[in-house]
């Protein structure tokens, strides 16, 4: 079975908030010898028995934590809670994948580098942070997936971010950070005791907050695992798209559909080709 590893940056308001309501909810007990795992940057760790949920808070800010590589042969899959910083300024809760489906690595991790995705974790993630925003009060903020992006990237089993922003408003709202912890401890219940009732899907095109993709996971049931923004698209020849392309089809575990929002003819036929090689059903927005 194996455990879920969360881990958050201790000098960050928003990680560590989240962190402590977490440990608060659950009851999670300090792991004295935490140095024993040998881990680089760990400050702190805990377990939280009932849920077989440990927590690690590094000195090492989250998009540099290829050291969570380490724990691939425990864990049954990754969580990573974070601020969100965005120039508009808007206060939001967000889910997605790391990785770099392209030739830049500008915050953290490799370039080409791509982690699996966890689909219907990030599903029950959205759903719930939406359901527990409502129910809070948690006035005026977007609930949305973002895009692929950022470090860490090689890391071997399923990592999810699960972000606050977008400003330290935000990241040091206790509010905010009690609807983070008790939407991601809902969806890791969800995730472990049920089956996603949803359409397993890689998106292609759009911006980085991916508002059809939301849109689509709320009211199509498609759980996105790995979502590919025209921003790096355009960036990409076409060969290096066919190879992107099948990458992220490939690490969204049991992919079943392929979204691709509008874009031009030669770019999407690329795309479409990857997935017919593997049997996706593909939907044009």
């Amino acid at each position: 079975m194996g455990i879920v590893v969360i881990s958050y940056y201790v000098l960050d308001p928003a990680g560590k908030g989240i962190a402590s309501r977490i440990a608060e909810l659950m009851k999670c007990e300090h792991i004295a010898d935490a140095w024993s795992l040998g881990l680089e940057g760990l400050r702190e760790a805990l377990m939280c028995k009932d849920r077989d949920i440990v927590m690690l808070g590094f000195e090492l800010d989250v998009i540099e934590l290829e050291v969570l590589e380490k724990l691939s042969g425990i864990a049954k899959y990754m969580v990573v809670i974070s601020r969100h910083s965005a120039k508009s300024g808007k206060p939001s809760l967000t889910t997605h994948t790391p990785g770099n489906p392209w030739g830049r690595n500008d915050a953290g991790g490799k370039p080409w580098e791509i982690p699996p995705s966890n689909p219907g974790l990030m599903w029950y993630t959205l759903k719930e942070l939406q359901r527990f925003s409502i129910e809070y009060a948690l006035k005026d903020y977007e609930v949305c997936y973002e895009v692929t992006h950022h470090g860490p990237t090689s890391v071997s089993k399923p990592i999810t971010f699960v972000e606050l922003g977008s400003n330290e408003s935000e990241w040091t709202d206790s509010n905010a950070h009690n609807v983070v912890a008790l939407a991601l401890l809902s969806a890791i219940d969800r995730t472990t005791n049920e089956k996603p009732n949803c359409i397993t899907t890689v998106g292609f095109g759009g911006t980085h907050y991916a508002p059809l993709f939301t849109k689509r996971a709320f009211e199509e049931n498609e759980c996105y695992g790995h979502m590919v923004p025209n921003y790096v698209i355009k960036e990409l020849s076409l060969d290096e798209l066919r190879i992107v392309a099948g990458k992220v089809m490939d690490l969204t575990p049991n992919c079943q559909r392929v979204v691709i929002e509008k874009m031009r003819k030669e770019i999407r036929n690329v795309i479409e080709d990857e997935a017919s090689k593997r049997g996706l059903e593909v939907v044009r927005c």
